[in-house]
Parts: C-alpha cells; sequence; structure tokens
C-alpha cells in the first residue's frame, strides 16, 4: 500500500477512513490514503525517545470519537524524564485532538506519565474498550537477558498502596492496564494485595496484541521465552504466571533462570546465555506456582 515508514508499530482506522499509523523510530504519527497510498504526517513527536534497535519510540494509539462529535487520539509514546545528558526515559500517554480540516492532532493534555520504559519489551498496546476505558499493556521491560539480565523481573510484583499514592509506576511492568481516559483509576479496577491500581492483569511477559471482540471478551497475545507464546482472554484481576510460567501450566519445556539472583557468583560476573544456566548458579524455579495456567481462558483472581 504504501513504502517509507520508520518502523510502524500501531495501525487504526481513523475516523476519515484513513489508517493513522504510530512509527516508532520516526517519532510521528503518520495517515496513509489506503486508495493511493498517499503519506502525511498527522503530528509529529520529535522529543519522543527512541533508542538504536530499541523497542521503545512512539507506540500504542487508540482513536475515540465522543458523542459531542469530537474525535480524540490517545498516544503513548517514550521521553525522557530531565535535561541531563544521560537519558532516563518513561512512559507516557497523552490526549491529541483530531482538527479534520488539517488533518492535523494538536492541543496535547496528559493522560498518565512516569510509567516503566525501556530498549526492550514494551508492548505499548493502547485501546478504548466498549466500558468506555482505556486498555495498556506493558511489557517486563527485556529484563533477566541480553543488555537487562541482571535486572530481575517485576511482573508478578503488585503496587503498594504508598506507591499509588505517589505516583510511582515502577510495579506497572509486566501488567495490563485500565484507566479512565482522564488518567485516574476506575472505581472498579480489581483490588490486589489490598491495593486498588491501574492494574487489571499482571504476570506478563510482552503483550503484542490487545483486541475486543464482538461480545467485549478481551483478547491479548504474548510473545514467550523462544517457546510457549500465548493468546490469553484477560479476565479482571488475572494472574497470568510469567516468569514462572509460560505457555500452559504442564512442566514442558520451559525452566525459568533468575539470572538476577546469581549466588554465589553475582550476576554482572556471568556470561548470559540463551539456552544454557551456568551450573555453579544454577536456580531453577519449575512451574509450582498455584497461579492460574497462562493461555487458558478462565485464570481465577489472587
Amino acid at each position: 500500500m504504501t513504502t517509507g515508514l520508520n518502523d510502524p508499530y500501531e495501525i487504526v482506522r481513523g475516523p476519515d477512513g484513513a489508517l493513522w499509523v504510530t512509527e516508532k523510530s520516526g517519532k510521528k504519527v503518520t495517515r496513509v490514503d489506503p486508495r493511493t497510498g498517499a503519506k502525511s504526517t498527522l503530528l509529529s513527536l520529535p522529543d519522543a525517545v527512541h533508542s538504536e534497535g530499541g523497542q521503545d519510540g512512539v507506540l500504542g494509539l487508540a482513536v475515540e470519537r465522543r458523542e459531542s462529535g469530537e474525535v480524540y487520539a490517545y498516544i503513548s509514546y517514550s521521553y525522557d524524564i530531565d535535561s541531563t545528558p544521560a537519558v532516563q526515559a518513561r512512559t507516557k500517554i497523552e490526549r491529541y485532538t483530531y482538527d479534520p480540516d488539517r488533518q492535523r492532532l494538536h492541543s496535547p493534555k496528559a493522560v498518565i506519565a512516569g510509567m516503566p520504559s525501556g530498549n526492550d519489551h514494551q508492548s505499548a498496546r493502547l485501546r478504548l474498550g466498549p466500558d468506555g476505558k482505556l486498555y495498556y499493556t506493558i511489557g517486563d521491560q527485556g529484563v533477566n537477558q541480553f543488555g537487562n539480565t541482571c535486572r530481575p523481573s517485576y511482573a508478578m510484583r503488585l503496587p503498594t498502596a504508598h506507591e499509588v499514592e505517589g505516583r510511582d509506576w515502577i510495579s506497572y511492568q509486566g501488567k495490563t492496564l485500565r484507566l479512565n481516559t482522564d488518567g485516574s483509576v476506575p472505581s472498579d479496577n480489581p483490588v490486589l494485595a489490598g491495593v486498588r491500581s491501574h492494574v487489571y492483569t499482571y504476570g506478563h511477559r510482552n503483550a503484542q496484541g490487545l483486541a475486543f471482540g464482538p461480545d467485549g471478551t478481551l483478547y491479548s497475545n504474548e510473545q514467550g521465552p523462544k517457546t510457549d507464546d500465548e493468546i490469553n482472554i484477560l479476565a479482571k484481576g488475572g494472574n497470568y504466571g510469567w516468569p514462572n510460567v509460560a505457555g500452559y501450566r504442564d512442566d514442558k519445556a520451559y525452566v525459568y533462570a533468575n539470572w538476577s539472583a546469581s549466588w554465589p557468583t553475582p550476576c554482572d560476573e556471568l556470561t548470559f546465555s540463551n539456552f544454557e544456566i551456568p551450573r555453579r548458579s544454577r536456580r531453577r524455579r519449575r512451574r509450582t506456582s498455584p497461579s492460574p495456567s497462562c493461555g487458558r481462558s478462565t485464570p481465577s483472581a489472587p
């Protein structure tokens, strides 16, 4: 249909019938005419942060048409939280208003900021649900592998009341979020470990797809570690097991090696391998967790 896009990430049908495309490394939102392939820029985000070869940049996109006729675009992207030379990246979601005459997105309004960001496993799929809420996936940030080998997984870590009150979203890694369109926490979100937050489901590795079925069922697809990719039905408060569980909880193929917890040899003295656990620092955790099996359609809440 068209060429010349820089890492197209999210594609949605705009209210004008065109395709609206986020360009991860291109740092913009592009309008594509599906009949001619002609492109124009809806929004440029030059301050977005994209690391070379990384999975950060301009990411998720969802479009809402209000009863008043106004059209809003919700966009997630990585940004630098300060002006120092060293980049301290976080992710935000902003709402933009669509001008149909100029075919431009304008007037940004912050929805939520300060969410986790990194060079791997951003997920960053953004959908507007039939309930009028925003749903957003955040990956585990690629921890425990490659350049992030010594970073522990927070996919099973739930936010504390203190963190929510202080708008500290560090534990949102490996989660699906559910937000009001103004960024606040919906009053009917699940209470997990005694705390209500934006977290809707948890225990995810890298959810790269998010879609609502015609009956309102929320589906997600998720990348596994070499094997055990998943298609999940996301149930309110559900625990999907990562990093303790990948695919079905069937004790086949998958063993979790927590490199970040290596002892007595510290993690930073090890050479990461995708296929072998160092014998002297081997720490295995087999799938004995009571959490529900990934890939099943009826996970129970914790």
